[in-house]
């Protein structure tokens, strides 16, 4: 049986041999963005070209002109807000996730994009990983296309599912079981530690689910699962067996990506005007790049745990 820091590791060096993949995963990343940027940069620079010039001395943005932007701002353009820079962007995120803030409609299609398009991509990307060598684009795409289906159904599934733990779960332990928690308490502090322990709850269902979702797509991968019901059989199976390593290796991988996350908001909070500019876009772009390799190393990781302990298995 392989241990989860056994498969971690591999899973990083997987990752590190194909630095092709992070950069075309990337590149796609970009591209899917692309349109939706230039229809909101050209609404920006719309209502720019009518506004007088201004000194900006040390601020690299006009307050007034954006609290009147915002005023204004319909559909896509009024998703530009001060919650898009830097780290605030990664807090939003997080924040979105934890009080189950739904999506924007005016995001609904690229998020829709970005679902299928990683739908696709999963299946050349575990493919290369499962051979250990470098693959051609014609493998890579008919890997892709041979899972697409499989792994649109599952993405559709896992999302079904989280919607449902939102309107039920969610509104539960947020609502009365929160209000009834707190009047246990005196303290501010003790009511924050009472929300921290129930997004900490929730969050493990979501996690579930995502465990779920991805060893599926692994069974998928690994040629034990064929179909999307087999597959999250296959997944269901897999973490009944050996739920200690699964739990093991997420935890270990998230604590990395906790302790970057961490780094990069200190760094961004406390640099100061030393890391604006150019700096900071530098080093927010570094840190995408960081999400996007810690994406890949996990999934890496988990076929590298999936293989080797189902080879035991079978010896």
């Amino acid at each position: 049986m392989t241990s989860p820091i056994r498969a971690g590791w591999r899973g990083l060096a997987d990752v590190v041999k194909a630095p092709l993949m992070l950069i075309a995963v990337a590149i796609v990343m970009v591209i899917i963005a692309l349109p939706f940027a230039a229809v909101l940069e050209s609404r920006l620079q719309a209502s720019l070209s009518v506004q007088p010039q201004v000194s900006l001395d040390d601020t690299e943005i006009d307050p007034e002109w954006w609290m009147e932007f915002r005023a204004h701002a319909r559909g896509l353009e009024a998703t530009f807000t001060p919650a898009v820079l830097g780290f605030a962007a990664t807090l939003d995120g997080l924040s979105g996730v934890l009080d189950g803030r739904g999506l924007p409609l005016d995001i609904f299609a690229p998020f829709i994009i970005t679902v299928v398009a990683w739908a696709f991509m999963w299946g050349g990307i575990l493919h290369r990983f499962q051979r250990g060598r470098g693959i051609s684009v014609r493998a890579f795409f008919n890997a892709a296309r041979a899972h697409v289906f499989s792994f649109i159904v599952i993405a559709a599934i896992a999302a079904a599912i989280n919607l449902v733990l939102y309107v039920t779960v969610h509104r539960v332990l947020f609502g009365p079981v929160y209000r009834t928690l707190v009047a246990m308490t005196t303290t501010e502090q003790g009511a924050f530690v009472m929300r921290v322990l129930l997004y900490l709850a929730f969050f493990s269902l979501i996690a579930i689910v995502s465990l779920i979702a991805d060893y599926a797509r692994v069974a998928a991968v690994a040629g034990r699962a064929s179909s999307p019901v087999t597959m999250i059989r296959s997944a269901l199976d897999f973490i009944r067996r050996y739920p200690q390593a699964v739990i093991a290796l997420y935890l270990m991988i998230g604590a990395v990506f906790v302790a970057v996350t961490i780094a990069y908001g200190t760094l961004e909070i406390y640099g100061g005007s030393q890391v604006g500019g150019w700096r900071a876009i530098a080093i927010g772009q570094a840190y995408v790049l960081f999400r996007l390799a810690i994406r890949l190393t996990f999934a890496a990781s988990e076929l590298r745990l999936f293989n080797a302990n189902q080879a035991a298995t079978a010896q």
